[in-house]
């Protein structure tokens, strides 16, 4: 996926505006900003073109950590290029497919601003929005049904001794069943050796 033809905003960056991007692996596509059923947005009665990319800043990770959203520069009678308008870490934008059948996905920031964009389809690539749809799966893998129970790291362990002072005497102000000492003292010590 990221061995890719150099897109428009790869090659801009490759100019060394932005160093972190030069040598990084990305993948990109040109989008149309529409609304949730699908019209096209208008902005100054011209259709809103985003250039969406996804890359990885850092050859070491597995995964790409960065969303980048470019707009067209424009001159009343040309157009200069792109100009980079987001740079957002992953962390904090869910990306989803809205439609697949009219190739839409669902960018959704952690602010809950959310935007949809419908891929905007060239004649020379084919099969394109497959690569966001594993692009998404990729960021977002399905959960197991097992998966939902937490374990607790051994780091995150509480230092209880102070309570045990406080819940003894409280103990002793109420009528007690008889336990078996060792095995209290068995568990105590398990739950607060870190």
């Amino acid at each position: 996926m990221f061995n890719t033809p150099m897109g428009k905003l790869q090659r801009q960056l490759y100019k060394g505006e932005y160093s972190t991007f030069k040598s990084a692996p990305m993948f990109e596509s040109d989008f149309i900003q529409v609304s949730r059923r699908g019209e096209v947005i208008d902005v100054h009665n011209a259709v809103q073109m985003v250039t969406v990319g996804i890359v990885c800043t850092c050859p070491h990770l597995v995964l790409p950590d960065v969303l980048l959203l470019a707009t067209q520069k424009m001159r009343k009678t040309s157009t200069l290029g792109l100009e980079l308008r987001r740079l957002l870490p992953l962390r904090l934008v869910k990306l989803s497919i809205h439609n697949i059948q009219k190739q839409r996905l669902c960018l959704k920031l952690v602010t809950g601003c959310t935007f949809y964009l419908q891929l905007y389809l060239r004649s020379d690539v084919r099969n394109l929005f497959a690569y966001w749809e594993k692009v998404v799966y990729m960021l977002n893998p399905p959960v197991e049904a097992y998966s939902c129970t937490h374990a607790i790291p051994t780091d995150d362990t509480l230092d209880l001794s102070a309570l045990t002072e406080e819940n003894s005497q409280e103990a002793n102000a109420f009528p007690s069943y008889e336990q078996d000492e060792d095995q209290v003292s068995i568990i105590r010590k398990i739950h607060m050796d870190p």
